[in-house]
């Protein structure tokens, strides 16, 4: 079992989907602030600019799980007259926030990345800044790796999009780290052509990013697995010959999910109704927070 994994089954293993959001947040916002300060301190005491500017990096980097923090603050609110299914989908708002983010630290990674290129700046070896900036890589990393951990737990993109701005400072961070030892051989210009790369794989995530969480706002088809656990449950019960028309709508912290079931077509009224009530407990005691209808189609009068 990993370190994430004992983690959250030792202290988390009954919480809310908004408690994950909430963990995520603060382990994020905790551990930058922390960076920023150890970054700070280290730069002032060994006169490092480029140290200084990367702790002024970290603490930037906290807005994101703040817009974490409000996206799981207000996406479970509960659901009232104007909004009767919740407020879940504001985590899709939350993630389109942090993917333009995420466009706009691709963007500066390939300007700086370009500039250095075409102008490699003279660095002096560091070993000490060197080794630190490596350790904060690995750390960073460990909170993309968190992030992700608990975003696909409770599959929230906003979560895993808050791990890929917690990546994109490791990768900053390594890259620092690894400049010394190409200064150490005079190729100033690589550390530039490694942030270019950088920066598109981070652009590309968050176009990614961008496009998923549209698709899910227009309300986009659930995936075939779902699907596949609402057929199985639902033949399982006695009596069901068969079903059609599954509907399913994602509100993130809730599903709505319709669908016809077909019975044989001499059962009474109530015996009719005890199949598809037995449908709707099994499937609302397997699909966690689904709202369920089962409507009745007696067998040979189902409507294409």
């Amino acid at each position: 079992m990993s370190f994430n994994a004992w983690l959250i089954e030792r202290f988390f293993s009954h919480r809310s989907r908004r408690d994950f959001g909430y963990l995520e947040a603060w382990v994020s916002i905790i551990g930058n602030i922390l960076l920023f300060l150890v970054k700070f301190l280290f730069g002032l005491a060994l006169n490092s600019i480029a140290l200084i500017a990367e702790g002024f990096h970290s603490l930037s980097d906290v807005l994101t799980s703040i817009v974490v923090l409000l996206g799981f603050k207000f996406g479970s609110k509960p659901a009232d007259e104007k909004h009767p299914f919740g407020h879940g989908r504001i985590e899709q708002i939350a993630t389109l926030i942090i993917a333009f983010m995420l466009l706009l630290v691709a963007y500066e990674f390939g300007r700086t990345s370009i500039e250095r290129i075409i102008n490699p700046p003279k660095v002096e070896f560091n070993v000490i800044v060197m080794i630190f900036m490596l350790i904060s890589a690995l750390f960073k990393e460990w909170m993309a790796r968190f992030s992700i951990f608990l975003g696909k737990k409770i599959n929230s993109s906003a979560l895993i999009a808050d791990a890929w701005h917690h990546r994109s400072d490791a990768i900053a961070s390594l890259l620092v780290g690894l400049g010394f030892i190409f200064v150490r051989f005079k190729l100033f210009y690589t550390d530039g052509i490694l942030g270019l790369v950088v920066a598109v794989f981070i652009g590309m995530t968050g176009i990614e990013l961008i496009k998923s969480s549209i698709d899910f706002l227009l309300g986009k088809a659930p995936d075939k697995d779902f699907l596949e656990r609402v057929k199985d449950i639902t033949l399982s019960v006695p009596g069901v010959l068969d079903l059609h028309d599954i509907l399913v709508h994602d509100y993130q912290s809730s599903k709505v999910v319709s669908l016809h079931i077909e019975v044989e077509d001499n059962l009474s009224a109530k015996d009719a109704h005890r199949i598809a009530l037995e449908v709707q407990d099994r499937l609302k005691k397997k699909l966690k927070e689904a709202n369920i209808s089962v409507h009745i189609d007696p067998r040979g009068e189902r409507e294409d």
